[in-house]
């Protein structure tokens, strides 16, 4: 505990919960983005270590309240149609290509869990895994297997054919418009 006039800097006393303790947790500074969710202490792997809590809105609510902001604490629930609007620590965890925890809905809640022993001083991360979008998502995170996006590979990979048909469009579009004109061009 601390002495004197020492502020306490996390915010999970070691209260029981479901045969485990939750480790303390500290907000601080990110080499990913900003702000981040860090461990004080070691968290093995399959700890339940937080939730996801904030208001339910739909998809459609969130797109409205965050438009124009480059970032948001959105978190898809089940078919995506509802999102939880982060508050709380969980909104700090971070997206990585190469996480330390991973997501997990269990009756409509989400939960966040480690997926390997973490020691203190950790960031905690996830993978986001956004799964639609047109905004770019870039990714931060430094790891050896960084994919350079939040997106998933299969959002990705419809991304990169979608904007391939739009340039073949355009291209044919180009041409046709090209041919048409030369081919209404009156010889003098």
């Amino acid at each position: 505990m601390p002495s004197g006039g020492e502020a306490i800097r996390y915010t999970a006393l070691n209260v029981p919960w479901e045969n485990h303790h939750l480790p303390r947790l500290v907000i601080r500074s990110s080499d990913i983005h900003a702000a981040g969710c860090f461990t004080l202490d070691d968290i093995p792997n399959s700890t339940r270590i937080l939730e996801y809590t904030g208001e339910r809105i739909t998809k459609a609510q969130g797109d409205e309240r965050y438009d124009g902001r480059e970032f948001t604490y959105l978190f898809g629930v089940g078919d995506g149609a509802v999102v939880i609007d982060g508050h709380g620590m969980a909104m700090f965890v971070n997206h990585s290509c190469d996480p330390n925890c991973e997501t997990d809905e269990e009756g409509g809640r989400v939960y966040i869990s480690s997926i390997r022993d973490i020691a203190a001083g950790e960031e905690l991360t996830y993978d986001y895994c956004l799964y639609d979008g047109d905004d770019p998502a870039p990714c931060y995170c430094g790891s050896k297997t960084c994919r350079g996006s939040m997106y998933t590979v299969e959002e990705l990979r419809r991304q990169k054919r979608a904007e391939a048909r739009k340039k073949k469009q355009a291209e044919l579009a180009a041409k046709k418009n090209g041919a048409g004109r030369n081919g209404t061009e009156k010889k003098r």
